[in-house]
């Protein structure tokens, strides 16, 4: 015990002396600290910088100097008095006139005569150089027809007025209310009944999410994110019904107030590309019913359609024109479009309406901007289910670098022209060329959309001296330097002889319609090579929908149409509506496009051109055939102006994909599209006999037939599973010029380059159809040559036969207005 006591006074003695060491240092630091300070506050340490040098100051009496100062004024004032003379009132007058020009161009677009507006809307959107003031005052100044009009011109988007409130978003939730509630305006429809309970449930509230899902902390929530989605597609269903069914649903959404709905979705999705896509189709419906023009403005979607026309989707783009267009009333050459209808080219205001219409059709599983893109370079299996697209950008890019590899398609000749011409040298390559893509996606979606992503350019050759194809090899070396030569962009000569890469197998072409064979000679299989690197080597872009940006080129005055529509190949990925899923019959489809080509004056006084892929080729017959039927003249006109009728891999006589056992249907669960294409069907039967009946019955203006067949079998799923989706006994159609290709059924509407054979088959019918109504039309008008010299002597002017003295003094009276509002302008 006395020796634990022992211990216990040890330890404290210890601590206590610690302690009072610790003290006893901090003290003599804290003491340290103040000797120095006090010792500092002694000593000016400013005497360090007696070296450093100071400005100096000179202080002068102001009124010593003032009057010399206004005298060197005065001398600078009547040096530059004779230049200010001449430059100051020609600059303050040209400034005034930058400015009042605008606003009396705006006053004529608004109150001039129809040629004066459209005039003056065009120098209106070409005008750039006004403050950002002066164009919201503009902006202020223009009504809802010169607001539509100048978004169209493709002006400067200041020129219109932000929405209400734009920098302000609301709640998901609050967005999703607003479409239930345009959902429950449209209850009474069935569809519509249908569309709020799968997406709100019986209850008609809107749903939390169950399970799991509410673990999810995501902002914005994924559950409404999807519910959102489902009601906006439900919307667009809705409001693409054909006839007065679809006109009331656009007019209770507009009454209701739904573009300012629309609105706060755009807003809150300005970077979903999904979502933009359905709120533009939305817009894009609505914009069909007539006399909405003044709505879309006051609710600020003028603005908004603008900023889409320079959006780097093209789909937005052509959604947006679509839209543009149809609220356009004082275009004289534009034209109303119906859901569905995509008006490829032209886009924009035009100065007189199109030559000729080429409407695009596409299959199963296809669309716009998929079936008709060039093709690609690494295809992807098709899935059996059809899995869709979604979330992918086709953002326009460009490159002009060039690089070479290997490649396997296209055949180039080279003549040795110091030989004769009875025994010439050939020596023969394959190799194809391919561009750089124009539109790319985000990476993360390339799986997804089935397009794989494109490389630099790519060329390269293998040699092949006899018919047995070798494998690639550059081991010789004039394979070697030809490779070289190229790589270093040398441009091949015309004495190089380029086939075309899908030059058909086989081609089966009908003599008695009178016309230059296609394959005889073999010159419209080929093109000299200093041609052929004009487009394929330096164009340096991948096109996702080439009709819409190779025809104009050729044909710049041609109409370009694309049709869609969505289809499945099995029931259990169908989506939308059960009227989309068990009424999507061949006839009633084909019923709906009639009457929205009709609405958009398809082959009225101009001749038609149909391209058709697959299914779309049935849909095209359907048409045609129903057309002739219909006692209306418009519609029937559709069909009689049909020039030319292009069916890529078209099943005639149906599939035999499409023929499934019976537990195998049972499991599979073919949609209708695939129930209809079964082979020899007797629908497809009959509905190809009526077809060539009734093109029979136009005359000798029939159109003529061109048949492109698949000669290398489809890859279907990731089983690679190799089949021939139409085999060649189904597409032959017993008419007109048919072509066995090397493409499968995917790649038969993607051609290569613009120097393919699909492609310039189709240019050489479009030139034929351009040929033949210039023919007719110069018959027609040499048929009476009495009349032709009255015309001659006479002047037309707007349907009344004027004197020549009458048509000149026209002619001096409208100069003279001309030049009035031109002074009036600078006035």
């Amino acid at each position: 015990m006395k020796r634990n006591m022992q211990i216990e006074y040890k330890k404290c003695t210890k601590l206590f002396s610690g302690c009072g060491v610790a003290s006893l240092l901090g003290v003599l630091s804290y003491e340290a600290y103040r000797t120095y300070a006090a010792l500092s506050s002694l000593v000016d340490t400013r005497v360090l910088d007696i070296d450093r040098k100071r400005p100096d100051y000179i202080y002068i009496k102001h009124h010593i100097y003032r009057q010399s100062l206004r005298e060197r004024a005065l001398d600078a004032e009547n040096q530059h008095r004779l230049l200010n003379i001449v430059v100051q009132p020609f600059e303050k007058w040209w400034k005034a006139l930058k400015h009042s020009v605008a606003w009396r161009l705006l006053r004529i677009a608004q109150q001039g005569d129809q040629a004066e507006r459209l005039k003056a809307i065009h120098q209106l959107a070409q005008i750039d150089h006004l403050k950002d003031w002066d164009f919201r005052h503009l902006a202020q100044l223009c009504d809802y027809q010169t607001a539509i009009s100048l978004a169209r011109s493709n002006c400067d988007t200041r020129w219109f007025l932000p929405p209400r409130h734009y920098g302000v978003e609301r709640q998901m939730r609050e967005v999703l209310v607003d479409m239930k509630s345009l959902l429950e305006l449209l209850s009474p429809h069935k569809c519509a009944a249908y569309a709020l309970e799968q997406t709100f449930g019986s209850s008609g509230h809107i749903r939390e999410p169950d399970g799991d899902e509410v673990t999810y902390q995501m902002s914005p929530s994924r559950f409404e994110y999807d519910q959102l989605k489902q009601a906006l597609s439900a919307l667009v269903h809705l409001t693409g019904l054909v006839g007065a069914e679809g006109t009331q649903h656009c007019r209770r959404i507009v009454d209701a107030g739904g573009l300012l709905m629309l609105l706060e979705a755009e807003k809150l999705f300005r970077g979903d590309i999904d979502m933009k896509l359905l709120i533009s189709r939305l817009v894009a419906n609505l914009s069909a019913c007539e006399g909405l023009g003044y709505e879309f403005y006051a609710s600020g979607w003028i603005g908004i359609l603008a900023r889409w026309k320079r959006d780097v989707d093209m789909r937005m783009q052509v959604t947006a024109d679509l839209t543009l267009e149809n609220l356009d009333q004082d275009d004289p050459n534009g034209f109303r479009y119906a859901p569905k209808v995509y008006p490829l080219h032209p886009r924009g205001r035009q100065q007189a309406k199109p030559a000729l219409d080429v409407v695009f059709v596409h299959g199963l599983l296809g669309g716009v901007f998929v079936t008709w893109r060039q093709k690609d370079l690494k295809p992807q299996a098709a899935s059996l289910l059809g899995k869709k697209h979604k979330d992918v950008h086709l953002v326009s890019t460009s490159s002009s670098s060039l690089s070479s590899s290997t490649a396997d398609h296209a055949t180039m000749e080279q003549t040795d022209e110091t030989h004769s011409t009875t025994s010439p040298r050939h020596r023969w390559y394959q190799g194809w060329s391919a561009k750089k893509s124009s539109f790319e996606e985000h990476p993360v979606d390339r799986a997804e959309e089935g397009i794989a992503p494109y490389k630099d350019e790519l060329l390269t050759f293998q040699e092949q001296t006899t018919a047995v194809p070798r494998d690639p090899s550059i081991s010789d070396t004039e394979t070697k330097e030809l490779i070289e030569a190229l790589q270093q962009e040398e441009p091949l000569g015309s004495d190089w002889t380029v086939v075309y890469p899908d030059v058909p197998l086989a081609a089966d072409e009908d003599a008695r319609s009178g016309k230059r064979s296609a394959t005889a000679d073999g010159a419209a299989c080929s093109v000299q090579g200093d041609q052929w690197l004009q487009e394929p080597l330096d164009a340096g872009q991948r096109s996702f929908c080439w009709p819409m940006e190779w025809l104009p080129k050729d044909f710049p005055r041609i109409r370009v149409l694309g049709l869609d529509y969505e289809s499945s190949l099995s029931q259990w990925s169908a989506t939308g509506c059960p009227c989309e899923k068990y009424d999507g019959k061949l006839r009633k489809r084909a019923a709906e496009f009639l009457e929205k080509l009709a609405t958009s004056d398809v082959g009225q006084d101009r001749p038609v051109i149909w391209v058709g892929h697959s299914m779309g080729g049935l849909l095209i017959k359907s048409i045609m055939v129903q057309a002739l039927e219909s006692p209306n003249p418009r519609v029937r006109r559709i069909a009689e102006n049909s020039r030319v009728v292009m069916f890529l891999g078209t099943p005639h006589r149906g599939s035999g994909v499409a023929k499934l056992k019976q537990h195998t249907s049972a499991l599979v669960w073919p949609s209708v599209e695939v129930q209809e294409l079964e082979e020899n069907s007797t629908q497809l039967l009959h509905l190809n006999k009526t077809f060539l009946r009734s093109i029979e019955g136009i005359g000798p203006r029939k159109p003529e037939i061109i048949t492109l067949c698949e000669g290398r079998a489809t890859v279907l799923t990731s089983f690679k599973l190799a089949i021939h989706v139409v085999p060649e006994s189904s597409a032959r159609i017993d008419a007109g010029d048919f072509y066995l290709t090397s493409e499968d059924h995917l790649n038969l509407s993607k051609p290569m380059c613009r120097q393919s054979f699909l492609y310039q088959r189709l240019v050489g019918a479009i030139q034929d159809a351009m040929r033949q109504t210039g023919a007719e039309a110069a018959k027609l008008a040499a048929s009476t040559p009495t009349q032709q010299h009255q015309q001659q002597q006479q002047h037309i002017f707007h349907g009344t036969k004027k004197s020549t003295t009458t048509s000149a003094l026209s002619g001096l009276y409208t100069q003279l207005k001309q030049f009035e509002q031109l002074m009036n302008v600078f006035l």
